[in-house]
């Protein structure tokens, strides 16, 4: 992930619980394609379900910002390690703010809501790479308006520390908001990938294993990866979701079921840094790729291929192909 650090500007009071009215389905869609699974409603807090029913002009501002940040010229290096200074405190900085709306301008802000924030990376490695943070102090679910915090601050620095929390109701309330909130995302990459496209592609959530900045922040991005930000091998292999180094938050989630060896797994997570190095192969197909600029070309067509695809089986169909069909 690149350097997500952009300056607070002010603008206009923030009110977590006003969002606007969601559009029906979109035409073409088959609700099934690449979707993560949806939590149960008793997982789910009413402050989630609103912003659930109410994005219609929140997927207008992911629309205009996209572009916005897609076009973007970047001045400076996007490492994925080479960041400084107080920009590696940037995301702690937007997680403790008491007003994210009304602080944050609309090109980095996506959404908000009591437990959570989703922002623009500033560096995306992918058409659409958003992160989602839990915000501080975290309310309990069962009291969303307390301001006490159910989890200590510290238990938030990144996904080894909340692993290792010893508050188990906290951590587990982190990592199901973290996942509300990226399924919302979701919904509204799919929803802008339609409009732009013509068709729905594949997005992955998960986080690093050894992250860049300061505060936990689950990594939601589509898997195309074609973006000016990719620059080095180091970019694409932390981005591979078949590799070991991003984790996808499914994966994650059944390390909490089952906290047995969490010791052994977060111990893991220290020796992952070696897999950047790993040959540069594509995610897709596992080509062995000589340098980035060729990975470049090769995922590039790859998108053209699938995009085809998709709008034959759309024109032929009516819908586009679900997972469950491509598996057979």
């Amino acid at each position: 992930m690149g350097n997500c650090f952009a300056p607070i500007s002010p603008g206009s009071s923030d009110s977590e619980d006003e969002t606007p009215t969601p559009p029906g389905p979109s035409t073409g869609r088959s609700r099934s394609s690449d979707r993560h699974p949806r939590p149960s409603t008793s997982s789910r807090n009413p402050s989630q379900d609103r912003n659930q029913r109410n994005s219609q002009s929140l997927r207008r501002q992911l629309s205009t910002s996209t572009r916005r940040n897609r076009n973007r010229k970047h001045s400076r290096s996007s490492s994925l390690f080479s960041m400084g200074g107080p920009s590696l405190d940037a995301l702690r900085n937007y997680a403790t703010l008491s007003n994210p709306r009304s602080s944050l301008a609309p090109s980095k802000l996506l959404i908000s809501n009591k437990n959570t924030i989703a922002i623009f990376d500033s560096y995306p490695k992918a058409k659409y790479h958003f992160l989602i943070l839990p915000r501080y102090p975290f309310p309990p679910q069962s009291d969303p308006d307390s301001k006490e915090s159910i989890i200590p601050l510290n238990a938030l620095d990144d996904l080894k520390s909340l692993l290792l929390s010893q508050n188990r109701q906290g951590r587990d309330e982190v990592m199901r908001a973290l996942y509300n909130t990226a399924l919302e995302v979701e919904e509204m990459i799919k929803d802008e990938m339609l409009k732009t496209e013509g068709f729905e592609w594949k997005v992955d959530m998960g986080f690093h294993a050894i992250p860049s900045m300061k505060h936990i922040h689950l990594h939601v991005i589509s898997d195309d990866r074609i973006s000016p930000s990719l620059k080095t091998k180091k970019h694409h292999n932390s981005f591979r979701p078949d590799l070991g180094f991003f984790i996808p938050i499914m994966e994650v989630q059944r390390w909490l079921e089952d906290d047995s060896n969490i010791q052994e797994r977060v111990e893991a997570l220290a020796d992952a840094e070696r897999l950047l190095n790993t040959p540069l192969t594509c995610h897709k197909c596992d080509e062995f790729i000589t340098n980035i600029p060729k990975l470049k070309t090769h995922l590039e067509k790859h998108f053209v291929d699938e995009r085809a695809s998709a709008l034959r089986h759309i024109a032929r169909h009516g819908r586009q192909r679900s997972s469950d069909e491509d598996m057979f």
